[in-house]
């Protein structure tokens, strides 16, 4: 009996994930947030989404990763229900696991968006092409990496390198700090799979 209310808990769960992903996809095209369904599907996730809305230090800039957070727990928990449903067992190594990995998942995302902006800016200094001005789309890119690479570049040499360097270490520096989580992450979740409780 309890199986089947955690199952329908996840399906329930699942279909919400959807309905959460299609309200930010109609967020970004104003005709079709305005229509009938959009407005349905406003009512029925604005709720939700506006819990993480707030959270100060999930906006950086120009960037709001709310919406990647909310997507991310609602995701958590449905993988969390299927995995006891599965197994008929609440296993706490197993959810211990799950979040771990879900979390790293988001982490390792991010970082990879990061890792590939600051490549591409990298480059288009290098070429010349990316010069920034004002109006340009690049000085919204700087203002968003600015800050991240002259912590990360700061770390290694106190004062002040030029744009290009920050960037490069930066770069360098987190394909490195991706390369050792991943393995890290991939030990602590075998060893939480093989706790016996």
């Amino acid at each position: 009996m309890l199986g089947r209310v955690l199952s329908i808990l996840a399906f329930i769960l699942s279909v919400y994930t959807l309905l959460c992903v299609i309200y930010i996809l109609l967020s970004w095209i104003p005709s079709l947030n305005n229509s009938k369904f959009g407005r349905f599907i406003n009512t029925i996730c604005t709720p939700y989404m506006a819990l993480f809305r707030n959270i100060r230090f999930l906006r950086i800039g120009y960037v709001d990763f709310s919406p990647i957070i909310s997507i991310g727990i609602l995701s958590l928990l449905s993988s969390i229900l299927s995995g006891i449903t599965t197994t008929g067992v609440i296993h706490i190594g197993s959810i211990l696991a799950t979040v771990i990995q879900m979390v790293w998942s988001l982490a390792s995302s991010l970082l990879l968006i990061l890792f590939l902006l600051i490549l591409i800016r990298w480059i288009t200094l290098l070429s010349n092409k990316g010069s920034s001005s004002i109006t340009s789309a690049w000085s919204r890119v700087d203002y968003i990496l600015n800050p991240i690479v002259t912590r990360i570049s700061n770390t290694f040499k106190k004062g002040g390198s030029s744009y290009k360097v920050s960037l490069l270490v930066s770069w360098i520096s987190i394909a490195v700090i991706s390369l050792i989580c991943s393995v890290l992450f991939h030990y602590l979740t075998t060893f939480l799979y093989s706790l016996p409780f």
